[in-house]
């Protein structure tokens, strides 16, 4: 038996391509923490650091009324990160547009039409022909998605 080894060891024992995104991502995590820290607590959950790459800072939001807001906050993000050790030399923050991903779901007016009867009875008539098995009572399970 082929026991599997926890998220856990395999990330503390990650190399290459996986170890230099997971350091990206807690520098990331941690400029994230540190540009919350200056702004106002209504705003800093709605902010996220995407990179940080040729003395800019670049910065996602939900809407364009907060971005903009963040955008009064760029010279104490500046600041800030600047007396920081590791961002002596940061110059610029980007902000930019990022609305949530929503949840991908259908609508109940775009779900694909329920199965016509006569394509029902089609179905059935087809499964009664077939030798497979599995097909035979996949058909019939589809069969059985019609309008009533």
């Amino acid at each position: 038996m082929r026991i599997t080894p926890s998220i856990n060891k395999v990330l503390k024992s990650a190399e290459g391509n996986l170890q230099r995104l997971l350091t990206r991502t807690k520098i990331l995590q941690r400029l994230t923490f540190e540009v919350r820290q200056c702004l106002p607590q209504a705003l800093s959950p709605r902010c996220l650091v995407a990179n940080i790459r040729d003395n800019r800072l670049i910065m996602y939001t939900d809407t364009s009324a907060q971005a903009n807001l963040l955008r009064y906050y760029m010279p104490n993000i500046i600041k800030h990160l600047q007396q920081c050790q590791e961002y002596p030399d940061l110059r610029r923050v980007v902000v930019k547009v990022r609305p949530p991903t929503p949840i991908l779901s259908f609508p109940q007016e775009q779900r694909p039409p329920a199965l016509s009867q006569e394509n029902a009875a089609l179905l059935r008539n087809t499964a009664r022909r077939i030798k497979d098995s599995h097909l035979k009572s996949a058909f019939l399970r589809l069969s059985l998605k019609s309008k009533k």
